[in-house]
């Protein structure tokens, strides 16, 4: 009765096309869910994503949960995300990776749920960053702790989306620290970021905790356009 008063003067509304949930529904609509373009990929270690480290670092594993498509529903939600304050979008894409990593037993394989972080400047004019809330909705479903203080962005770099390849790769190479080190030494560690394309930024990431002596560095975004 009182979830449904709660309902009646404050509706839930889904995060994608915002019309009112239906009870037993949570965050996205049942027809948005099936509307997002999943890939599968954790259920494979060969996919797309992990081949994109192939020959430039040893990763445990790598994946995506959706595959990201100009103009379609995700590139919406990302971008509500991102830009719009719609932070709780963040903690539903992250527990979709969450649910991967349990339905694909990777969860096991982690200690520890790193966020790519902001460059400070960047955070301070957006006010948060996106992947705190990705490590948190993974943290959800997954009980994995997650810290957002350990790996420090040290260079404001310029946009990634037109640059090349080797361009991309130089413009985020060497631009993290690890801000408490002690955490990362013998840790079994998840990176998260919200989009990838040719894997650049996590790679400079890992390099550097495996650099401070973690035992083992993974990777996942909600989206890939590879």
């Amino acid at each position: 009765m009182l979830n449904d008063l709660v309902s009646l003067f404050y509706p839930r509304n889904c995060v994608c096309c915002h019309q009112t949930l239906n009870k037993g529904e949570q965050d996205c609509c049942v027809m948005c869910l099936t509307e997002l373009p999943r890939t599968n990929f954790s259920n494979f270690d060969d996919n797309p994503v992990a081949k994109l480290f192939w020959g430039r670092i040893e990763l445990t594993f790598g994946f995506s949960v959706y595959h990201f498509e100009k103009g379609g529903k995700l590139q919406s939600l990302m971008h509500s995300l991102k830009y719009k304050g719609k932070t709780q979008i963040g903690e539903f894409l992250g527990r979709a990776i969450g649910n991967e990593l349990n339905n694909s037993g990777k969860a096991s394989k982690i200690d520890l749920i790193l966020p790519i972080p902001l460059h400070p400047k960047k955070e301070r004019l957006r006010g948060y960053n996106q992947s705190d809330y990705l490590a948190k909705g993974i943290h959800e479903v997954t009980a994995i702790p997650y810290a957002s203080n350990v790996v420090r962005r040290t260079m404001h770099t310029t946009s990634q989306t037109r640059k090349a390849k080797f361009d991309r790769w130089k413009n985020v190479s060497s631009i993290f620290e690890i801000h408490k080190p002690e955490q990362v030494n013998g840790k079994r560690i998840l990176v998260v970021d919200d989009v990838t394309t040719t894997g650049s930024t996590l790679e400079s990431c890992a390099r550097e905790l495996l650099n401070h002596q973690a035992a083992a560095v993974a990777v996942t975004v909600v989206a890939s356009s590879v």
